[in-house]
């Protein structure tokens, strides 16, 4: 699978995909994103030194990053499958926009 591939909509998939890709994997990760935005913590994964527990606005920061890949979950599984190609561009966009938003906000509260 090609990374071009992942501009497209899904060219197969059945109910099974868009109930478990489109609707329970996001409400999974929506829940992980809205429990890092209350507790205020969450952790950046790291390489060979191992993870990095961020707390307060970074934590903040990366339960958007969290909610970005959710919203990405739902458009292309759920709208992608369902046929409705405009929700699934513009959603698309505006939730990979949105998590690179997060990223970079998390990024420059840890190094600043």
């Amino acid at each position: 699978m090609a990374f071009e591939d992942w501009a497209y909509p899904p060219d197969r998939g059945g109910r099974w995909n868009i109930v478990v890709l489109g609707v329970v994997l996001p409400l999974v990760i929506g829940y992980f994103a809205a429990k890092i935005w209350i507790d205020q913590e969450a952790v950046w994964p790291g390489g060979r030194r191992g993870n990095l527990k961020v707390k307060g606005d970074t934590a903040r920061a990366l339960a958007v990053c969290y909610l970005s890949a959710a919203l990405f979950c739902h458009f292309r599984w759920y709208w992608g499958l369902v046929g409705s190609y405009r929700m699934f561009e513009v959603g698309t966009v505006i939730s990979l926009l949105v998590g690179l938003v997060g990223y970079l906000t998390a990024a420059f509260l840890i190094f600043s």
